[in-house]
């Protein structure tokens, strides 16, 4: 299967500075000091439940912060962060 449409590489390095913007924006809603993981997580997901492992398929880029004071993961979805940004 082929996909005529380029997927572009982006580097974390190189949003970080905004990624960190925003976040400033959101923390104070969060409780707690938090710091962010400097790479990118995806998460998985599936539109039927099966007791299937599930290989492959479309996930979703995020970027994740840990609480300092509770060890809380929060995970922010990086088109909602940045919607001008190409995935």
């Amino acid at each position: 299967m082929s996909n005529n449409k380029e997927r572009k590489n982006i580097k974390f390095e190189d949003i970080k500075p905004e990624i960190l913007s925003i976040l400033e924006q959101k923390a104070e809603a969060l409780g707690e000091p938090v710091n962010l993981v400097d790479g990118f997580v995806s998460s998985q997901f599936s539109t039927e439940l099966s007791d299937s492992v599930l290989l492959g398929g479309p996930t979703i880029p995020m970027v994740m912060l840990i609480g300092k004071e509770s060890g809380r993961l929060y995970f922010f979805a990086l088109k909602i962060l940045l919607p001008n940004i190409e995935i």
